[in-house]
């Protein structure tokens, strides 16, 4: 006899905040609508190019500390490439800037690479938790994550509003149901598809219930930390201890995405006209509702959440409509999230923008805005840079221009106090991420594959490596040049990193990550000195120098400085290279500055 399947109840019943939660939430600076603030009265008006300046400022003369000098010529030119291009100047490049110093006009220059689209789509990579496969057990390979990469970096080159990139990648199939092209705007939605979830289990067996919990879970998680700045999944088991946030509130946000589901969909490829399997996230009927896990247990289902926002966000002035048709709840999330009147989006992106740019966020818990995490260092000067994305069209390329376009970004690294935490006083100096250090042995090799686009490459890794990962498979590229491409498009699999990328703290892709670690371990060192493509790179970089400069030694040391560094040698710098090459060859010179710290870092 076949036992019928218990109907689990509607959960309507709305539980009460905790009176000391609701208390402080009520207080808490990041859930208050935001307020263009009134600009502070500084003593050294003179130092101000923009705004910015005078918050920075502010702060400056009451802890009683003076700016930086500004930065000279070419660490600037070298600064702003790396930071919206992620690549280093050419020596032409740098002629011309130090001829003709024009930095607004740089900026916008740099902003119209189509280079900037790779840098930035990398950082916003890390907060969707980008990879190109499952994970876990058998670690399957995600055809359709590269269309997702191309369509964040053309996002970025365009110039996109914000909130229509929040739009698209949450309710991209809603928004444009036609739009089946590779690159369309419907492959935003791939922001859905991306996660460490997979509807079959590592032996095999298909796992519908599993997968459904595991889809919604991340859907929740990832749309939370990464446009919000909030941790939902703290509210998974039980009430979230600090913010206001319950666990009914947690499940019934769920169901905003029961209603969708993963399809797995041919796609036509380019000019070749391959039939590929992909997955697209699309609305359907087939469920319109999440069920409530006691404890977050799979196996402790208790009832059936009808969706809703929570229940705190949607009040008062901030409040966001109540979701209705099934088909359009991810589109009514996307509004919600994308709306003026969310106190958390715009103050979410323009932390992270001051955060890529200075190394250092205002609020320095970028994915966590809630009552656990951290107040900013210059809360006025937060809210002033949320209100001027408002105001601009939530473009962050005006953003970007207004933030370098100030003599804070301009100051120099040095100074003759002590650095205070949350004291700007001075631009900080960073490590490269493990990307860009990449793309910079490549560029300043000249072997820099600029190819944009397409599907991701498999760059040559120890056989070693691959055989003690379990179901482990890294195809490298047929051809050398295939992967010499920039960092953007190394295939990240969650079962196996890139060993490069590791050691210098490449992205966790897990889950959403606002920062990365910035670690100085001994590995680095190692693999910079000993590692097979470092060394290969280096060797390349060598050749280089020698077809361009012939046998010429001051000629190529001269020209190697510039291409490593930016800068042109010191009469200093030149006397003990001279005197080092009476003792070494070329060859370990040029090796020599690719384990320099200047070669890696930022100032």
């Amino acid at each position: 006899m076949v036992q019928a399947q218990r109907v689990l109840p509607f959960l309507d019943e709305v539980p009460q905040l905790k009176a000391k939660v609701l208390e402080k939430a009520d207080a808490h600076w990041a859930f208050q609508p935001i307020e263009k603030p009134a600009l502070p009265e500084v003593k050294q008006k003179s130092w101000a190019k923009n705004p910015i300046d005078l918050f920075i400022l502010q702060m400056l003369e009451e802890a009683g500390r003076a700016p930086a000098e500004p930065a000279d010529s070419h660490t600037l030119l070298r600064r702003a490439h790396f930071d919206l291009l992620g690549l280093p100047p050419d020596p032409e490049s740098i002629e011309k800037f130090v001829q003709n110093p024009d930095w607004p006009s740089l900026i916008k220059e740099l902003l119209a690479s189509p280079h900037y689209g790779e840098r930035y789509g990398r950082h916003w990579l890390d907060v969707a938790r980008y990879a190109d496969s499952s994970g876990y057990g058998r670690d399957y390979f995600f055809p359709h994550a590269a269309h997702y990469r191309d369509y964040v970096i053309r996002s970025m080159n365009e110039d996109k509003p914000f909130t229509s990139f929040v739009r698209e990648q949450l309710a991209g199939d809603i928004l444009y149901p036609e739009d089946k092209a590779t690159d369309g705007r419907r492959y935003a939605t791939g922001f859905y598809t991306i996660g460490a979830v997979y509807p079959v289990s590592a032996n095999g067996i298909k796992r519908p219930k599993r997968f459904e919990y595991d889809r919604l879970t991340d859907a929740a998680d990832v749309t939370g930390e990464a446009f919000l700045g909030l941790s939902f999944a703290c509210a998974r088991c039980h009430d979230h201890k600090y913010d206001p946030i319950t666990q009914h509130d947690y499940f019934a946000f769920q169901s905003l995405f029961a209603s969708s589901t993963f399809k797995e969909m041919p796609i036509e490829e380019d000019k070749q006209k391959l039939q590929i399997k992909d997955y697209l996230l699309e609305h359907t009927a087939a469920a319109e509702h999440a069920t409530f896990f006691e404890r977050g247990e799979l196996n402790l289902p208790a009832g059936r959440i009808r969706p809703r926002l929570p229940a705190y966000f949607s009040k008062g002035k901030t409040a966001a409509e109540k979701p209705g048709d099934h088909k359009k709840r991810r589109l009514q999330v996307a509004n919600w999230i994308a709306s003026e009147k969310n106190p958390l989006t715009a103050r979410v992106i323009a932390n992270r923008v001051w955060q890529w740019h200075f190394g250092e966020a205002l609020v320095a818990t970028p994915n966590d805005f809630g009552l656990e995490g951290e107040s900013p260092s210059h809360p006025e000067l937060l809210d002033y840079l949320a209100t001027y994305l408002i105001e601009n069209d939530w473009s962050l390329k005006t953003l970007h221009f207004h933030l370098m376009s100030s003599s804070a970004y301009r100051m120099s690294s040095a100074h003759a106090e002590p650095a205070i935490t949350g004291i700007l006083d001075r631009f900080p100096t960073t490590r490269m991420q493990a990307e860009t250090i990449w793309d910079n042995m490549l560029a300043v090799s000249g072997k820099l594959n600029g190819k944009m686009y397409g599907r991701s490459v498999f760059p040559p890794v120890s056989d070693d490596l691959v055989q003690s990962k379990r179901n482990a498979s890294w195809e490298t590229e047929k051809k050398e040049s295939g992967w010499m491409r920039r960092g953007i498009y190394v295939a990240i699999k969650r079962s196996m990193h890139f060993p490069f990328f590791d050691v210098f703290d490449g992205t966790n892709s897990a889950t959403s990550v606002g920062q990365r670690e910035s670690t100085v371990v001994s590995p680095q060192a190692l693999t910079m000195m000993n590692g097979e493509i470092p060394r290969k790179l280096s060797n390349t970089f060598h050749q280089r120098l020698v077809r361009e400069c012939g046998d010429d030694k001051e000629k190529i040391i001269a020209r190697a400085w510039l291409l490593a560094y930016g800068r042109p040698m010191t009469e200093k710098e030149k006397k003990v290279t001279l005197q080092f090459l009476r003792e070494v060859d070329l060859k370990t010179w040029c090796h020599a500055l690719f384990n320099s710290n200047e070669f890696v870092y930022l100032r």
